[in-house]
């Protein structure tokens, strides 16, 4: 029978079934609690002029097992930036359990998305992945395929890589006319500005990106001032005071192991191997820190970022699938 989540009983439940495949970090009751107390109260969704959802606000469902445990949890929400119209969603159920478990916890998901008048809700799906090591040769699982039957859809399909880093990998050779820096040294004016007008104009074209982008201070305290962030460790590419290109690298709690969030370069400056100069520029850094491991997703759709990557020695991983169900 599925509930609501119940904040004063289900936290030691949720914190072991969230923790049990593995996948993540574990977590724990008091990590999920002090969350949960970072988020606001109460919800403050509205609609804008066009009838859209907006505003934040969120579900939470659970399928409760015989002893106190939990066999299933859902959640949906909004954040303010999220696009008018749209909710996220996650879906977990207990290791071992026949994927037509999680069926009505979605069920409810959508009940209530319909209800507050979202458009539709965004999902992600973890691949099945088969141990192959080439992009693209994963395929859906079978809760993926009950989904595609109830009118989901694939809107895009982000894996894992990884490489090393080492002295083997050859020393960056920006185009005529470029120079490269980093966010610590740069001279530009606002560089951290420009660094988000950036990401505003090449995310757009990025196949694997659903979000609308945050506000400047929101961004920055994510990207840059977020766990791992550090400026030494934002890569970029510039003409005369403009960044054209960007590397934005993370450290992880391994020190020899980092995470590339994020590599754009401006439309016109595409063409010129710019992305490759700006990742080698980065190996080349990073190495003189430890770092021996260099990770991060791309959206298979994104063939000109999958090619690079390729050739730079990242070998594929598994990764996830994003559902979107119109409502």
């Amino acid at each position: 029978m599925i509930r609501a989540f119940r904040a004063d009983t289900d936290y030691p439940a949720l914190a072991d079934l969230l923790s049990a495949d593995g996948a993540e970090r574990p977590v724990t009751a008091a990590e999920l609690r002090g969350r949960d107390a970072a988020l606001p109260n109460e919800d403050r969704l509205s609609t804008d002029r066009r009838g859209r959802l907006t505003g934040h606000g969120r579900v939470r469902l659970v399928q409760p097992g015989p002893a106190g445990d939990l066999l299933g949890y859902a959640t949906a929400w909004r954040a303010p930036w999220t696009p008018p119209g749209d909710l996220a969603s996650l879906a977990v159920s207990a290791p071992g359990r026949a994927p037509a478990w999680l069926l009505p916890l979605y069920d409810g998901l959508e009940r209530w998305g319909r209800e507050v008048g979202a458009g539709r809700l965004l999902g992600r799906l973890p691949d099945e992945h088969d141990g192959s090591t080439s992009a693209g040769r994963d395929s859906p699982g079978d809760l993926t395929g009950l989904l595609l039957g109830r009118g989901y859809r694939v809107d895009a399909h982000v894996r894992s890589a990884s490489a090393p880093v080492g002295p083997h990998l050859p020393g960056p050779q920006p185009p005529p006319g470029l120079f490269l820096d980093t966010l610590a040294t740069t001279t530009a004016p606002e560089p951290e500005r420009q660094l988000h007008h950036l990401y505003r104009e090449t995310l757009r074209d990025n196949p694997g990106f659903a979000d609308a982008l945050p506000e400047f201070d929101r961004w920055r305290a994510e990207v840059l001032a977020g766990p791992g962030g550090r400026p030494d460790w934002v890569f970029t590419a510039e003409c005369a005071g403009r960044i054209v290109g960007a590397t934005v690298v993370h450290a992880t709690e391994d020190p020899l192991a980092c995470r590339v969030d994020y590599t754009a370069v401006l439309r016109a400056w595409r063409g010129r191997g710019l992305a490759r100069t700006l990742k080698l520029h980065a190996a080349r850094h990073l190495l003189g820190h430890g770092v021996r491991t260099a990770h991060t997703e791309v959206e298979t759709g994104n063939v000109p970022m999958v090619a690079v990557n390729t050739a730079l020695g990242y070998r594929w991983g598994a990764g996830h699938r994003r559902l979107v169900k119109e409502l």
